[in-house]
């Protein structure tokens, strides 16, 4: 599959098993970008000490979710893939990412 346009809208889910599917939420592709270091249960980190792009997508509510940390696809694909779930759950990036609760914006 091929990258979709900057601009294109998107969707992106952390996890969809056992009729329950994450979704961090629709927004954006940007571009790729070297990510920064976004906790310890990303794979931010070690592209971001490789200096290696990823496909940054921004999402509707202003948060920033890499290629890496999810699975994504245009806007229309993911809703479409989301109708096949019967309970769809909104996830924090924070929480995804492993950040402390102490520490979260």
């Amino acid at each position: 599959m091929s990258k979709p346009a900057i601009g294109a809208r998107v969707g992106a889910v952390m996890s969809a098993k056992d009729g329950v599917a994450k979704l961090f939420g629709f927004g954006v592709y940007v571009g790729d970008e070297v990510p920064p270091d976004t906790g310890p249960a990303s794979m931010t980190a070690w592209l971001h000490d490789a200096g290696i792009e990823n496909p940054k997508l921004v999402l509707d509510d202003g948060g920033v979710v890499w290629g890496c940390e999810c699975w994504w696809g245009s806007e229309e694909q993911i809703r479409r893939m989301l109708e096949d779930y019967p309970k769809v759950e909104v996830v924090s990036l924070a929480e995804a990412r492993g950040i402390p609760t102490q520490e979260r914006k």
